[in-house]
């Protein structure tokens, strides 16, 4: 088993460009050191521009950063190459803005579907499945389809299929963008206890105030007046 104290998650030199109109690089993220634990729970934060979404698909692996390197639980993520993929649904856990649940398929049908991708034994999902469905919630609406649900219902939803593998990472892009304040609340205090117990490294990206205030740490990336965008880990 890891040592507790050694880093989960070890990012050195990030940079990121995008290529611009006329060949010329457009800086989209820095990001000089971070490192966490897991078990921890962090925010990325900043203006439009900034580089979240990018600082998270390179966490993804969906993308290799320009310069530096992501470094996450021994394995150097510009390594992976083809492999990426499993190790997404080995390792990843994804909560994204606008759910992404699958229309045609109820809540526990979404779950179990999540449960196949990762080579999730069917009798482990389902208990997994169940657990999590009355920690957030759902259980009166397993058998409801994404559009019968309420906003709120639709992120727990999404929660809980991004964590049903209990994956060692687990990444939140604007979770709670679409919610009112009550539900916002509830599905980040969920989210939180859920990853801290399986000991999970929780990543939020959010503009929320009232989400930044429910973490310890902040990882703040800043924009620069005439384009090129900067990170601060705190």
């Amino acid at each position: 088993m890891p040592d507790a104290s050694t880093p989960l998650l070890e990012i050195k030199g990030l940079r990121h460009y995008y290529r611009q109109p006329g060949g010329t690089r457009q800086r989209a993220l820095k990001l000089d050191r971070l490192t966490a634990l897991g078990g921890e729970s962090l925010v990325v934060s900043g203006p439009s521009g900034s580089g979240k979404t990018t600082l998270l698909h390179i966490l993804a692996a969906l993308i290799r950063p320009t310069e530096g390197e992501v470094v996450f639980d021994g394995q150097n993520l510009n390594d992976l190459g083809a492999s990426a993929p499993a190790w997404r649904a080995e390792s990843l856990g994804y909560v994204f803005q606008d759910m992404n649940l699958l229309p045609d398929f109820n809540v526990l049908e979404n779950l179990m579907i999540a449960a196949e991708i990762s080579n999730m034994p069917r009798g482990a999902a389902l208990e997994r499945a169940a657990f999590l469905l009355e920690r957030l919630g759902l259980v009166s609406r397993k058998k409801s389809r994404p559009y019968k649900l309420s906003l709120g219902e639709q992120q727990r939803t999404a929660v809980a299929r991004a964590i049903l593998h209990s994956p060692r990472l687990v990444l939140a892009d604007e979770p709670t963008a679409s919610l009112d304040a009550e539900n916002s609340g509830a599905v980040m205090r969920l989210l939180s206890e859920l990853c801290g117990e399986s000991r999970s490294l929780l990543i939020v990206a959010t503009h929320d105030e009232s989400v930044k205030k429910r973490f310890s740490r902040l990882v703040v990336l800043e924009k620069a007046e005439n384009g090129p965008s900067g990170g601060i880990a705190l």
